[in-house]
């Protein structure tokens, strides 16, 4: 499996003539589990067997992962040696002393891997069983990111209680060539990738760091001199690379490395608030009646997107819903929602979208698929279209889940119980009738509820139902009147990021913007 190489690998493959079936893959470069996983689909076997582009198999590999699978393993991990052909330097002298660790503890009597022994750089595995786990997760390599997929597949594996044996005679040896740069820009994203397994697995946080955690002294004083300290350690590993001196410095300031990589990735989950911004259609509305202010421009909308990514970490409504169960988020926490599901939500955000990789939360009139606005008719309100079901489908495939708006769009606080019950139980059902996978989660139209309507919302099975009262929503917050944060056409630049950190409060004092409109959407 080539992922994006231009070093003439395929070339080389392609030219070989080994004893048994070769196929090479190519794909532009996806990261490691994009790749494991297209290889996973192609293979044929009974087995797969994983092994790291810095791997020079023994002779005597395959056959030993396959007595370890007949004798009852489910998964079978490997030994990893230096190759002694690696260069000869703290880097490698590292990485020796670890595999020799790993070995000696991994064969103790009554040893048990624990997920961070569960590496994949030698692992095999039944092709069945692989897929039923799921694969690997492909957002922990997203943009060429480095670190913790083959860490959050050993979790499942370990989950499931399947049977991990260690095999010491499995042996590939490890050619360790990666450069000092390199090694700190790794750990530096593995800091990134621990904040996303964390988040990920919120259960497990005392695992995944383990005794890694930030002293205090390194937090306060050290970590402003990263960036020098870095540049130091990189020139001592290029003219002093064997000495002590320069080894304990460079893994020193390594640690400061995947501690501010922690930090880029908004730090380690706590009950930090979460800031649930509601946008409506992403059209120019401008000189539209009623409706104009809703209507946030395309370009706009990437410049929004672009200034949040900035400033802000983006969550998917499993992790928002895990978070109101009690579980902690990064720092600056953002869940984006957009109610209705216009078509322009597809034709022009979900490009923008899947292009930076945000999830959302699309709230569908399930009566209303492919039609128009029509409750905003009576107001006198420009009419615009609605995504269809399979435009839905094309949603849920790019990380936009769906939730439900209602089946019709009436101000619920005026129904009867009778009709507020198949207005909330029904557009669930209308989705699940539609083979449109969806979120238990509710966007009241209007923004109209009272305590009869949140109670019905309640008993309908929604885990959580959202407001457009401003605010932003903390720990114990009540989960059938969550607020959010309407993004409408003026908000922009300083206003934008003013209303988004401080959850609504205006940026000027009240009556600067006039009076508001009549309410619409």
């Amino acid at each position: 499996m080539v992922d994006g190489s231009r070093d003439g690998t395929a070339s080389a493959l392609r030219e070989l003539d080994p004893p048994f079936q070769l196929v090479v893959l190519e794909q532009p470069n996806r990261g490691q589990a994009a790749a494991r996983n297209r290889g996973a689909e192609e293979a044929r076997g009974e087995l797969l067997l994983f092994l790291d582009d810095d791997m020079e198999a023994d002779e005597r590999l395959l056959s030993e992962h396959d007595r370890s699978h007949r004798q009852g393993a489910d998964v079978v991990l490997g030994h990893v040696p230096l190759h002694p052909d690696s260069p000869r330097n703290f880097l490698s002298a590292a990485v020796r002393a670890w595999a020799d660790t790993r070995a000696c503890s991994l064969s103790a009597r009554d040893a048990a891997p624990g997920l961070h022994d569960l590496l994949t750089g030698q692992m095999s595995i039944r092709r069945d069983l692989f897929w039923k786990l799921g694969g690997f997760d492909v957002t922990f390599n997203e943009r060429g990111r480095f670190g913790n997929e083959d860490l959050d597949f050993g979790y499942r594996v370990l989950r499931d209680g399947r049977r991990i044996v260690f095999n010491p005679t499995a042996v590939s040896w490890q050619r360790y060539v990666v450069t000092p740069r390199q090694h700190l820009r790794q750990w530096r994203e593995a800091g990134r990738a621990t904040v996303l397994f964390a988040r990920k697995h919120s259960d497990e946080i005392d695992a995944i760091v383990g005794a890694r955690r930030e002293h205090l002294f390194d937090r306060l004083v050290l970590r402003w001199s990263r960036l020098p300290a870095r540049a130091l350690v990189l020139l001592l590993a290029r003219v002093a690379p064997r000495a002590w001196s320069t080894s304990r410095m460079f893994f020193r300031v390594r640690d400061l490395e995947y501690f501010q990589g922690m930090r880029d990735g908004g730090g380690m989950p706590a009950t930090h608030p979460v800031r649930v911004l509601c946008y409506h259609s992403l059209s120019d509305l401008l000189g539209a009646p009623v409706i104009e202010r809703y209507g946030v421009p395309p370009k706009r909308f990437g410049a929004h997107l672009e200034l949040l990514s900035r400033h802000f970490r983006f969550i998917g409504p499993e992790e928002f819903l895990r978070y109101l169960d009690g579980a902690g988020v990064p720092r600056r926490a953002v869940l984006l929602t957009f109610d209705d599901c216009y078509q322009d939500l597809v034709d022009v955000g979900l490009p923008l979208l899947r292009e930076r990789g945000i999830p959302a939360v699309a709230f569908a009139v399930t009566c209303r698929l492919g039609a128009k606005n029509d409750w905003d008719h009576p107001i006198g309100a420009a009419q615009l279209p609605l995504a269809s079901a399979e435009d839905l489908r094309r949603l849920v495939t790019s990380d936009i889940t769906i939730g439900s708006h209602t089946r019709t769009h009436r101000v619920l606080t005026r129904l009867e119980p009778s009709e507020l019950a198949e207005e909330l139980s029904e557009s669930r059902a209308d989705l699940e009738a539609l083979a449109i996978p969806s979120i238990p989660m509710l966007a009241y139209p209007h923004g109209e509820h009272d305590e009869v309507v949140r109670q019905a919302a309640r008993d309908a099975g929604y885990a959580g139902a959202f407001t457009i009262e401003p605010g932003l929503v903390r720990t114990g917050a009540p989960r059938y009147a969550l607020p959010r944060l309407e993004i409408v056409r003026n908000d922009r630049g300083l206003r934008l990021l003013w209303k988004v950190i401080r959850g609504g409060r205006p940026l000027l004092p009240a009556g600067v913007y006039g009076r508001s409109p009549k309410r619409a959407m």
